[in-house]
């Protein structure tokens, strides 16, 4: 996502070189309710068929300029043409300005994030004319926002107390609310206490170079963590862990990506209700449009005939600007329509509603909203959108490389790196030589992983079985041969592997009554058996459990979300054919 010119890692240092050579730091603002920023003007919508919708310097928005045909006024034969719809395309990054413009109805329509949405409810919600009812998810932010920290932050939990930088009535407060959300609950599960960060605004997003998120982490070292775009996370952790050299903080890493939590910052169109009740047809007519849009966009990209210069033009003010236009795209992965369902069931763990409730929870708590508040859907036969496409979603097809993941996973495991990228994790305990479990007292254990591998869809769900040393350390004492003792070697880990794959195989079918469907390729199932025993390592050996507890403490899985932020070819979202 970007809200301006996108900047790539060799701009990016050109702005922090500019940035160290005026000296000072970032300027902070406050942050708040946007309600107090009023009095705001509301205005009755005129009648005529013309639309104006506002775009965001993101690559979602590449579908609207398609369905408009790469223009700001709609071209003959485009996807809105073809519905009969006139309408106009407005580049709106500023969401204050986007309200002024609803408000008044310029503009019917509000472009953003879902938080960005939430942030203006008290204004929108004020009045009936104005509320608001979320018409089209345009997709997800993949692999373009980014949580930089610095050392002594290693996992989201260290974060309480910490002092964080994001854009003022920016598209990072809804991620922002999500990763404390879970950091919180990750720290009171291990009995630690938490406090609130301090949370510390600028008036600018994009750069190193003016009043950023990037600028105040770079300068200011009193800033622990910062919400920054990816490619100005690139400069300050010089593309792994910062040097202090060339733009970059010393020790500096990216905690958590979109990469990772790609089912966090949720890009979406609402309408003022009073427009949509006398306009429902047109509205209609305006997602057809750009279902249709956004299945062809991603086959032309696959073919190489998107127009982006058209992108570079008026999405980022720069025709010359092909490549940055193209790592918008990369950046975002879209919905289609059976994201839209999914968006729109109640139940699913990312729909409207459960977004909208994580969101105004975090938002209520910090001030930035004076109450929560029921936003309208509106209430689509998604039946009618599917004639003519495709792709009803991918959901079928796995999105990582089982190899890559589970390399990537043993690395960490080797590198003693596993716990500080452990977003979530359970034991579930077996008796002697059992393989099943009651998997009834483990519910509230899988709720949460499905809720998290939701979420986070591009983290590993790493289910590691383990079995207990005693029966190989007794036989090693008594001389066994070497071949008796890889044998017991050998069938500790069948033990253990089929104990990993019964737990497996027990979230995937709570995930099934749930009538959800988690992609299989994201688990990485491994059958460790007596190498790594809860007792420890004695040497080369397992060490002997001293008491009936540590026996039956190895007998176990180990259930872990793990986030892969450096590991691009585990994952591939499902944003190409």
């Amino acid at each position: 996502m970007k809200q301006r010119a996108g900047r790539l890692a060799a701009a990016a240092l050109l702005a922090a070189g500019a940035a160290a050579a005026s000296g000072g730091a970032a300027a902070y603002v406050d942050q708040t309710p946007v309600a107090e920023r009023g009095p705001f003007q509301v205005r009755d919508c005129p009648a005529g068929d013309g639309l104006l919708l506002p775009l965001r310097t993101s690559g979602a928005d590449i579908v609207t300029l398609y369905a408009n045909g790469y223009a700001l006024e709609t071209e003959a034969d485009a996807p809105f043409a073809d519905r009969g719809l006139d309408v106009r395309l407005r580049l709106s990054n500023d969401l204050l300005a986007q309200l002024e413009a609803y408000l008044a109805c310029d503009s019917p329509v509000l472009r953003g994030t879902q938080g960005m949405l939430n942030l203006v409810a008290d204004v929108t919600e004020a009045d009936p004319r104005t509320a608001m009812v979320a018409i089209y998810q345009h997709g997800w932010s993949n692999g373009g926002d980014s949580l930089v920290v610095r050392p002594g932050i290693d996992s989201p939990a260290d974060l309480s107390g910490a002092v964080i930088v994001t854009q003022a009535y920016g598209p990072h407060l809804d991620y922002m609310a999500r990763v404390l959300a879970d950091a919180r609950r990750t720290a009171e599960d291990d009995g630690r206490d938490w406090q609130s960060p301090e949370v510390r605004y600028t008036e600018e997003l994009v750069g190193l170079f003016g009043d950023t998120p990037a600028r105040a982490f770079l300068e200011d070292g009193t800033v622990d963590a910062a919400f920054v775009l990816t490619a100005d996370a690139a400069v300050l952790t010089a593309g792994d862990v910062g040097t202090g050299a060339e733009g970059s903080v010393e020790g500096a890493r990216t905690l958590v990506s979109t990469t990772s939590a790609n089912r966090v910052i949720s890009e979406v169109y609402a309408v003022r209700a009073d427009y949509f009740e006398a306009n429902r047809d047109r509205v209609r007519d305006v997602v057809d449009a750009l279902f249709e849009s956004e299945e062809t966009v991603r086959e032309d990209v696959v073919k190489l005939v998107v127009d982006w210069e058209a992108v570079g033009a008026h999405l980022l003010g720069d025709p010359q600007a092909e490549e940055e236009a193209r790592q918008l795209w990369r950046h975002i992965e879209t919905s289609g329509l059976q994201g839209n369902v999914d968006w729109a069931t109640e139940t699913h763990p990312r729909s409207f509603l459960a977004i909208n409730n994580e969101i105004q929870s975090f938002f209520v708590e910090s001030g930035l909203l004076e109450s929560a508040h029921a936003l309208a859907m509106a209430d689509w036969d998604y039946g009618v959108f599917s004639e003519g496409l495709f792709d009803q979603r991918r959901t079928a097809l796995p999105g990582f490389d089982d190899r890559a993941a589970a390399e990537a996973v043993d690395e960490l495991r080797t590198g003693d790196q596993l716990d500080e990228n452990t977003l979530f994790e359970f034991e579930i305990s077996f008796q002697p030589n059992q393989t099943d479990f009651p998997p009834a007292e483990y519910q509230e254990q899988f709720d949460r992983v499905i809720e998290l591998a939701s979420t986070y869809g591009g983290a590993v769900l790493s289910v590691e079985g383990h079995s207990d040393p005693l029966r190989y350390l007794r036989r090693q004492q008594e001389d066994a041969s070497a071949r008796e003792l890889r044998r017991i070697r050998q069938a500790a880990r069948n033990l253990s592997l089929t104990r990993a794959m019964a737990v497996r195989d027990a979230v995937l079918d709570a995930a099934g009554r749930r009538d959800l469907s988690l992609d299989e390729s994201q688990f990485v199932t491994t059958g460790l058996g007596i190498l790594s025993p809860k007792t420890g390592l004695c040497g080369d050996d397992p060490c002997p459990p001293q008491t009936e507890a540590e026996w039956r403490s190895n007998m176990r899985v180990v259930f872990r979300v793990i986030q892969l932020e450096a590991e691009a070819t585990v994952f591939t979202p499902l944003n190409t054919w």
